[in-house]
């Protein structure tokens, strides 16, 4: 069995205003690149999850 965790839209609209809120001054510089580095993952985990539907859809027709 393979868990996933589903990425959503609104997971990265939050991530990224949580990172922009960080870098106007609400945060340190180190907490700033690791909330950045959890969006720019999110982004790309979301990516890869389109990717996999859309060849397992594609397999499958």
């Amino acid at each position: 069995m393979c868990l996933r965790i589903e990425i959503t839209a609104a997971d990265i609209a939050h991530a990224r205003r949580v990172w922009e809120l960080a870098s106007t001054g609400e945060g340190s510089e180190e907490r700033v690149q690791q909330l950045h580095a959890d969006y720019v993952r999110l982004i790309s985990t979301q990516a890869q999850q389109i990717a996999d539907d859309f060849r397992r859809e594609n397999r499958a027709s």
